[in-house]
């Protein structure tokens, strides 16, 4: 792999990318699409060898399900792609217009990052809608997914070549890769031609990329995401949300991993553990919690700050909403954090002070997801401030210029 080689001509195609209509980046996407369904039995096939040798390997049952790329995650890229078919094209619009009072004209207005560089763990379904995304935003992009996946990604990268070239452009607009970590490192250092990173997977991987990185890099590291359940919640609703939020997917970065449970509830603590635990999660609590569950195991400092990932939870008995903000600012990593109550003031108290990128108030953590909100699916998850925060659409993938238009003005002179 030739990362200078690969940076510049995702550089050169990027002005054609930005230049192209709306209706051409989106023929890109129904061609992906309709490729998609031709070459399915393909793709799947490549995923299961992909598997087979991940399995034999002895990879992380969590990466390997996160490698899984069946037919119904084949089927929900393709309705994805349609979806963001679908969105509004941010290149283009323009937004805070105003006249000034001496009649100078001023506006910003959405325009593509550039070049954007992809580094992700398993996953194949990213190199759908990380290349949909990253295009219909007017970005060229360079998608590196974990060698796990190369023969998956190889055929992905092929019908991303085909799709562009069909819509009539550019095909290194999408570059799929593989590589070594040294060539990654070395797409890391080309910040005359890359404008942003943005990497998916573990802890490790994101803070080497962040390391290495001469890229602005957009991240989150870790996902010890909480639900609190306030003294007016109607505990039926809770355990339904704490549920949803802990065990539809354990494995993801919104997975709930700490319950909070104010005092006034602790003597429904056997009930709200029984629950969890029918649906098969192992449970560790604080000196209250096992007071009331003593089956519940101890939890250590540790369990506080620790992303499970996993059918694990920690349960903290708290005596009010300002204890459970405290905790979760302490704790967390101001990623996705609920509460369930039906107390509007201490609902906005917590929505005011609770620091993380997504703040639910009686809903599901699930609910941190992009198809969810709106965006037809998601290029990733942020927790920095700067930029962009929470779940990723296409905004999030431009930046703006200034275009001001005047009647001759000058700034000295006796000019309008």
């Amino acid at each position: 792999m030739n990362a200078s080689k690969i940076a510049q001509a995702a550089r050169e195609s990027s002005a054609a990318v930005a230049a192209a209509s709306t209706e051409q980046r989106n023929a890109t996407l129904g061609a992906m699409r309709h490729r998609l369904a031709e070459r399915a039995k393909d793709i799947l096939a490549a995923n299961q060898k992909d598997l087979a040798e991940a399995q034999a390997a002895g990879l992380d049952g969590r990466l390997v399900d996160r490698l899984r790329f069946g037919k119904g995650k084949l089927q929900a890229r393709m309705r994805s792609l349609e979806k963001i078919e679908a969105l509004s094209d941010p290149v283009g619009q323009v937004f805070r217009e105003e006249e000034r009072p001496n009649g100078l004209r001023v506006a910003r207005v959405r325009v593509p990052i550039g070049v954007i560089l992809m580094v992700y763990e398993a996953r194949p379904h990213v190199t759908v809608n990380a290349g949909a995304f990253c295009l219909k935003s007017g970005n060229a992009a360079i998608l590196r997914g974990g060698s796990e996946a190369k023969r998956c990604n190889a055929i992905l990268g092929d019908l991303w070549n085909t799709s562009l070239a069909e819509a009539g452009l550019p095909t290194d607009a999408i570059q799929v890769v593989s590589g070594t970590h040294e060539d990654i490192e070395a797409l890391l250092r080309l910040d005359e031609y890359i404008d942003l990173v943005i990497p998916r997977g573990g802890k490790g991987l994101i803070e080497a990329v962040s390391r290495r990185s001469l890229i602005p890099v957009i991240k989150h590291y870790a996902g010890v995401c909480h639900v609190y359940v306030d003294e007016g919640a109607d505990i039926d609703e809770a355990v339904a949300i704490a549920i949803d939020s802990k065990c539809l997917m354990p494995e993801v970065c919104n997975a709930m991993e700490t319950l909070l449970v104010h005092s006034d509830h602790a003597g429904e603590l056997p009930r709200i553990v029984s629950a969890l635990e029918d649906a098969g999660v192992t449970l560790r609590g604080c000196l209250l919690t096992r007071s009331v569950c003593p089956q519940v195991e101890p939890a250590s400092e540790d369990d506080w700050r620790t992303e499970y990932l996993d059918n694990l939870l920690a349960v903290r008995v708290v005596k009010n909403v300002q204890e459970a903000i405290r905790h979760i600012n302490a704790y967390g990593s101001h990623h996705t954090d609920a509460i369930a109550t039906a107390d509007e003031s201490r609902a906005q108290q917590f929505v005011d002070q609770v620091d993380s990128a997504v703040v639910l108030v009686n809903a599901s953590t699930m609910f941190c997801d992009g198809e969810a909100l709106g965006m037809g699916a998601e290029i990733g998850i942020s927790t920095d401030k700067l930029h962009a925060r929470g779940p990723m659409g296409l905004e999030d993938l431009t930046s703006y210029k200034f275009v001001i238009r005047g009647n001759g003005h000058v700034m000295g002179g006796n000019g309008p």
